[in-house]
């Protein structure tokens, strides 16, 4: 089955870094890098944390950043490290995408303008802004481990979660209302919109994803969001929880049943009844950390 190129780019980086570590297994820990060097494409994040590196705060803490994490490590636009005590990880970006979008300036000057599908229409619902106009700062730290909570918990409006491209994920609401109430007509290719202050995902992004099992993104409770397919049965998820949830290997972990990792899907339930798919309708099953 084919990947996408943010899956080709993490298993070239994790071919790489197994001839330099000389790492064997297929954990999730095995194909790694140096948690003593900041692993980033630009400036190391401020993890905030004042804990004394010699006592751990965890139960398991991470000496290397696991594989999944490498596919942010190879994203263009965000800034990955792993705390000194490894127990979290901390990610920045600064909200802007590294696709094509008919949100960036007609002048092109970023060179990832493309004119919508359906111009006219386009036109009339577009969400002011361009991506260029917005100076953001998206930080999130989470578990290196992260656990389900007792209880689920609502998402906020505005940011839920950081996806592969460096823009911001959000929910299945605009505002005090659905999504398709006014605001879909003006989503590019990619499900997404500017506003308000940001370009963000309301809907599966294809530049990341399409009907696939590739990696998205990272949810605010640290569970990593995957395609609406499966990677343990290639086919779409049949034991998802209400939050698109479940429990099974992944393309980052090991092969075998003690390895399986709880994660989430984007939804696989048509939206508008058209090609369309909230990436993430339900709730945090999580304990979620701010997006500041």
């Amino acid at each position: 089955m084919s990947k996408s190129p943010h899956a080709l780019r993490a298993l070239f980086c994790v071919s790489i870094l197994s001839v330099i570590t000389a790492c064997g297994g297929s954990s999730s820990t095995d194909e790694t890098v140096d948690s003593s060097t900041s692993v980033d494409t630009g400036t190391a994040v401020d993890t905030g944390s004042d804990s004394d590196s010699s006592t751990t705060t965890c139960d398991s803490p991470m000496t290397e950043l696991s594989s999944a994490y490498l596919e942010f490590v190879a994203a263009p636009n965000v800034t990955i490290v792993l705390s000194e005590d490894g127990c979290t990880v901390s990610l920045e970006s600064a909200g802007k995408p590294d696709h094509t979008s008919s949100y960036w300036d007609s002048g092109n000057a970023s060179g990832l303008y493309v004119e919508p599908e359906d111009e006219t229409l386009f036109n009339q619902q577009r969400s002011p802004g361009d991506i260029e106009d917005y100076i953001n700062d998206y930080d999130l730290t989470v578990p290196v481990s992260p656990e389900l909570a007792a209880t689920s918990s609502a998402t906020p409006l505005g940011a839920i979660g950081i996806a592969l491209s460096g823009a911001p994920i959000f929910n299945d609401s605009e505002g005090t209302g659905d999504v398709s109430l006014g605001v879909i007509q003006g989503f590019d290719r990619n499900g997404a919109h500017t506003g308000p202050q940001t370009y963000h995902y309301h809907l599966e992004p294809q530049a990341i994803s399409y009907d696939d099992d590739s990696l998205v993104g990272i949810m605010a409770d640290g569970f990593f969001i995957f395609g609406r397919r499966c990677y343990s049965t290639v086919g779409y998820p049949t034991d998802l929880d209400e939050s698109n949830g479940h429990t099974s290997i992944t393309l980052y972990t090991g092969g075998s049943e003690e390895d399986a990792e709880y994660h989430y899907h984007v939804s696989t339930e048509q939206y508008l009844n058209g090609d369309y798919y909230l990436i993430f309708p339900g709730n945090f099953q999580g304990t979620p950390s701010d997006i500041n």
